[in-house]
Parts: C-alpha cells; sequence; structure tokens
C-alpha cells in the first residue's frame, strides 16, 4: 500500500460520536488568494463552534486553531 492509500483508508476509518467523516483525496491545487466575503464567512462560522476562553485544564484558550464543526452541508 502506498502512503496516499493508507492515509485514506485510516481517514476512512475514522469515526467522532459514532460517525465517520467525508474523506476525498483532493489532487488539484488550490488557488492562492481567493477570499470569502464577510457574508459568506458568517455563514460558515455559524457552522464552527471555537474554543476560545476556555476554562478547561487540558484545553487552555486555544481560539481559533481549535474547532468542532457543528454541522454542514455537503
Amino acid at each position: 500500500m502506498d502512503e496516499v492509500e493508507t492515509a485514506l483508508k485510516f481517514a476512512q476509518n475514522m469515526t467522532w460520536k459514532g460517525k465517520h467523516p467525508v474523506v476525498k483525496l483532493v489532487t488539484q491545487t488550490y488557488e492562492t488568494g481567493v477570499k470569502l466575503t464577510n457574508q459568506a464567512m458568517s455563514a460558515i462560522e455559524k457552522q464552527v463552534a471555537r474554543l476560545t476562553n476556555s476554562t478547561h485544564e487540558k484545553f487552555p484558550n486555544l481560539g481559533k486553531w481549535f474547532v468542532d464543526i457543528c454541522c454542514g452541508s455537503t
């Protein structure tokens, strides 16, 4: 098995709260410099819970670096 196939199989077998992720291999190069409008970003932010100002001893304020994607559409 090559590295890409191994990583994809590993990711497909992960679960979070009993749910499997949607796993896809992206082979295209992302265009740099593309930005969302404030309205589009606001819609995305409604689906993301950030661990900001956490009082949990194991999870200090991780700010924008730790997110829980609550709900999404495919």
